[in-house]
């Protein structure tokens, strides 16, 4: 089990920006060519490093003619590529390409979108080895057929344009939609503008998008997302020493961090040393929320795992579950069987002293799933969470009640960011992005801007602050903010966040820190949900079936 801290750089990405990734090129390729000793230009060495972006497009281009359908055989036609160059470093990366397919004998056409004497620095030293391998540059012309290609690869502009298309580079992104054939682009796809972080148009539609040295939060946004398509980082020689100094404290945080993060566990060990979580959940019309968040606690590992719910959603609750501890909430209003008031369906102040009773024997404490929004709820919610002594998850109907102190506007200075500030007990909150603006105020208009927001947000109230969305945002009060990268409609369905909450409780009753429970948390509920996707689709999956598939994640 390793702390989110103690990952290096390749397990654990930082998400750089335009800027950040433009001063590390120019600093790596100074450094390189100081170190080398020998006379090299920072042109050279940022050749080098050129090098080895296309030599990982390359890789990645004959891995994806490899596994199309009607693979070259007997008799079969040979797969052709079109790269699409301009004239800048971007352009350079699809020479480098072109040149190696030359050489592993793959047709390609290089359409240009520059004249020959364009190109400059790098970009000018792989056009001559592009030549010398026996490539010649084809000057694009508008109204081209593809039919011959059976893969286009973007490297027109890359990842530091903006503005407006000129008026050959949008035709050439026309006709590559025209031709109905899959793109691959290189660092981002031309017509997206990786400044102002919006589509243009037109815009290369990629199926996937490979990024060079370090993740870009564009290709994971939905202003960016649909156009990058599956995006796939290429690590490039940069040294640590150099990457510590542009690190924004964005993270990418993949499936690959799972087995990792997972709490080891006591062999020898009872059930109480396995962790034991204390839910409280479920009302009248929500019995459902309270199973499922329970399931995925029990699922995810803890060894004891106490539910609190009212008196009257028992039966409903004990009929779906076999493995919990119960703790019944009774009517301490003194309602009769028949009673379906507030008081008797829901949480009420009157249930604390049960609840802190159980709660003393703890190590991770949740509340909010399906608790309704009724008022002797709120009030309870309000005078619980400040007597909590475990690590606790704070979701759904229980942060909609911390949202009735803001009198006012929304805000970081509002009732709901103080109160969240004097619980001491460190916490997760897990708003989705309703609940959030309920809490906080609005969210920014650009999902670029929201790492920051986030980051504020967790420093002032103290608390790990998970967004759930796509994709799903955990920002740390340290100011870390980690991206797990999701994009699954299957799991936007009522219950979801139910089945997470569950989950990330059960990872602190195992003895996590907020930080790697949340993020260890949207990680096995998101490869949880993809695995039930694929077997089940979006359309039918249900939060239940993400249950189902916690143990292949685990």
């Amino acid at each position: 089990m390793k702390l989110l801290e103690q990952f290096n750089y390749r397990e654990l990405p930082p998400v750089l920006s335009t800027d950040a990734m433009r001063a590390l090129d120019a600093a790596t390729k100074e450094e390189m060519a100081r170190d080398a000793g020998d006379g090299s230009t920072a042109v050279d060495a940022g050749y080098r490093l050129m090098k080895q972006a296309g030599a990982a497009l390359y890789q990645h281009v004959v891995d994806v003619l490899g596994n199309m359908d009607g693979a070259p055989g007997q008799g079969a036609p040979r797969k052709a590529v079109a790269v699409f160059v301009g004239g800048g470093n971007n352009g350079g990366d699809g020479l480098v390409l072109a040149k190696l397919l030359i050489e592993a004998g793959i047709p390609c056409t290089v359409y240009s979108l520059a004249a020959a004497e364009k190109f400059k620095n790098e970009a000018k030293l792989a056009l001559d080895d592009f030549v010398l391998a026996g490539g010649r540059l084809v000057a694009y012309a508008p109204a081209g057929t593809g039919a011959y290609f059976s893969l286009v690869v973007d490297c027109m502009l890359g990842n530091g344009a903006s503005g407006e298309l000129r008026e050959l580079y949008a035709a050439a992104v026309r006709d590559i939609g025209d031709w109905n054939v899959p793109v691959v682009a290189a660092d981002a796809p031309t017509g997206y503008d990786s400044r102002e972080h919006v589509r243009r148009e037109p815009c290369i539609n990629a199926v996937e998008t490979m990024l060079f040295g370090f993740p870009r939060l564009d290709a994971y946004i939905r202003e960016g997302g649909m156009f990058f398509g599956r995006p796939i980082v290429a690590p490039l020689a940069y040294p640590d020493s150099l990457v510590c100094k542009f690190d924004e404290k964005i993270y990418l945080a993949t499936e690959s961090l799972i087995p990792q993060l997972l709490p080891e566990r006591d062999e020898w060990g009872d059930k109480r040393e396995q962790g034991c979580a204390m839910i409280v959940a479920g009302s009248g019309n929500m019995p459902g929320a309270a199973v499922l968040c329970t399931r995925a606690a029990l699922r995810s590992g803890a060894g004891l795992v106490t539910l609190a719910s009212p008196e009257a959603v028992m039966p409903v609750l004990q009929a779906k579950l076999s493995e919990p501890v119960f703790c019944n909430l009774q009517d301490m209003a003194g309602q009769d069987a028949d009673s379906v008031d507030d008081r008797a369906m829901a949480l009420a102040p009157a249930h604390i002293p049960q609840i802190l009773e159980k709660a003393k024997h703890c190590q991770a404490f949740a509340i909010g799933p399906g608790l309704s929004g009724a008022e002797c709820t709120r009030d309870a919610v309000l005078e619980l969470l400040p007597q909590i002594k475990c690590p606790m998850v704070i979701d759904a109907d229980a942060l909609n009640a911390i949202a009735s102190l803001n009198k006012t506007v929304a805000s970081t200075t509002s009732g709901a960011a103080s109160f969240l500030r004097g619980i001491t007990i460190p916490g997760v909150l897990t708003p989705h992005r309703r609940e959030f603006e309920r809490l906080f105020g609005p969210l920014p208009a650009s999902s670029i801007d929201i790492p920051a927001r986030l980051r504020d947000i967790a420093r002032i109230t103290n608390k790990v602050l998970l967004l759930k969305g796509a994709p799903t945002f955990v920002a740390i009060p340290d100011g870390r903010v980690y991206v797990v990268p999701a994009c699954n409609s299957g799991l936007a369905k009522g219950g979801s966040g139910d089945v997470l909450t569950g989950i990330i409780t059960s990872f602190l009753a195992q003895g996590l820190g907020t930080a790697e429970a949340a993020v260890l948390g949207a990680l096995v509920h998101q490869k949880a949900g993809r695995l039930a996707r694929e077997k089940m689709g979006a359309y039918a999956m249900l939060p239940s079936d993400i249950i189902k598939n916690i143990y292949n994640v685990i």
